[in-house]
């Protein structure tokens, strides 16, 4: 095991750049098998300054939930892992335990929760003994009101939330049943009330997306369903609180049978309050898909992934209405996969694209300003990965996998600020990174 902190010299190639977008650290992690494979699932900073980051790691034919820890700067302090399954979630109870949760996309999968003392490592407590359909999604886990533990999962046309204490107490868990034969969780947000929303979809054709919404005590406040045009869901469904009820995004099939991004808001009661489809520059043939959902006060913001030319793009939404405020594409060319927000209002997009012709893909991410409109951008130290990023205060955290290099792949991680010049004519990338074939834009509507 090392770590590694080096500079990363960029270009500017833009007229008008301020600044370079320096990572203020990054890492470079080795297992200590000498031949494994790591895939990045969640990174998040700890309640005493230290950073986790969350792998999947392959190594003698099988795979791993691991657990790393870094100290403020990126130094490796020590690692947990366990046999586990492909999808690998995170999250922080309290008392400062970090709790990894992992299963498949199958029914009647091991879902496996063990959580660890967040400073020494040491288990704290663990259940392997739960088991259910606990695929790929935008969110899986979150932390609950009361500081404990919520999983979303699903069994048969079941949305099962899994329930622990901090200390690791099984509580009853909830139930709705959808009337289906089968579904997938995909998104799960714990309420302030102590309540909580799940969002998915039904799998079989036709399934549509799901939502059902949990009071303090497991009761049904409302549930709700979006089939678009043709009740075919294709992207994974997403779901944001806001101030006055719940919006929720999604990418049914549309009618010329492409995904259709779509975002939708559920007022307190159940009553739907708006639906927008995202504009679609490139015609109805293109697929859009929404990438990531945020939500503050009364914006709703969108990462839109849609051809790859047209670069990371964000929507933003009034929160009343749906109505277009600004739809604006960054200068990065690529596919988004993630949105996050710092308190301050900055919002990145993380995402990947194509490195070569071989199939090769490379980590990019693109900033924007509060008000949604391009800033920075980054390919986030070159990573051979996705980034998988959280706001981190005034910055942000951003976790990603090394090139393969004698068979392995190493787990890495960086931290930028949030807080350069963030003029919209900037376009900053690293040294070796293919230069823009045009400047930024951003498409305003008259308002």
């Amino acid at each position: 095991m090392r770590r590694s902190v080096f500079p990363c010299f960029l270009l500017l190639v833009a007229p008008g750049a301020s600044s370079a977008w320096t990572a203020e650290w990054s890492s470079t992690w080795q297992h200590p098998e000498p031949l494994h494979a790591a895939t990045e699932a969640a990174v998040l900073r700890g309640a005493d300054g230290a950073v986790f980051a969350a792998v999947h790691v392959v190594h003698h034919a099988t795979g791993h939930a691991t657990l790393v820890r870094f100290d403020a700067d990126g130094a490796f302090e020590w690692l947990r892992e366990s046999v586990g399954g492909e999808t690998i979630a995170m999250t922080e109870l309290a008392g400062a335990r970090t709790v990894v949760v992992d299963g498949d996309g199958v029914d009647g999968a091991t879902i496996r929760i063990r959580a660890y003392d967040g400073a020494s490592g040491d288990p704290a407590w663990s259940d392997t003994t739960r088991t259910g359909r606990f695929g790929r999604g935008a969110r899986r886990v979150a932390r609950s009101s009361d500081g404990g533990l919520l999983v979303g999962s699903s069994s048969g046309g079941d949305v099962v939330v899994l329930r622990y204490t901090a200390a690791g107490v099984p509580l009853p868990d909830w139930h709705w049943s959808s009337g289906q034969p089968f579904v997938c969780a995909d998104d799960l947000v714990a309420l302030p009330d102590g309540g909580a929303v799940v969002a998915g979809r039904g799998v079989a054709i036709g399934g549509g997306y799901l939502a059902v919404r949990f009071d303090a005590d497991g009761k049904v406040v409302f549930t709700d369903r979006e089939d678009g045009d043709l009740g075919n869901p294709l992207g994974l469904a997403r779901v944001e609180p806001a101030a006055d009820g719940i919006v929720f995004a999604g990418a049914p099939e549309s009618s010329s049978g492409v995904f259709q991004a779509r975002v939708w808001k559920v007022r307190a009661d159940g009553e739907r309050a708006w639906t927008r489809v995202a504009p679609n520059p490139a015609g109805p043939l293109a697929s859009l898909d929404v990438a990531g959902l945020v939500v503050h006060d009364a914006d709703v913001f969108a990462a839109i992934a849609g051809p790859p030319q047209e670069g990371f793009r964000l929507l933003r939404l009034d929160a009343a209405d749906g109505s277009v405020r600004e739809d604006a594409n960054a200068i990065v060319t690529g596919t988004p996969t993630d949105l996050v927000r710092t308190p301050a209002g900055r919002l990145l997009v993380g995402g990947f694209d194509f490195a070569d012709s071989m199939g090769h893909v490379a980590a990019r991410m693109a900033e924007f300003d509060a008000g949604g409109r391009p800033c920075r951008a980054s390919d986030a130290l070159g990573y051979a990965s996705g980034v998988a990023a959280v706001a981190d205060g005034a910055g942000w955290l951003t976790l990603g996998t090394s090139a393969w290099s004698n068979g392995s792949s190493d787990a890495l991680v960086a931290r930028y600020d949030a807080e350069g010049t963030c003029d919209r004519g900037d376009a900053i990338f690293a040294d070796g990174f293919d230069p823009p074939v045009a400047a930024a834009r951003s498409k305003r509507p008259n308002r």
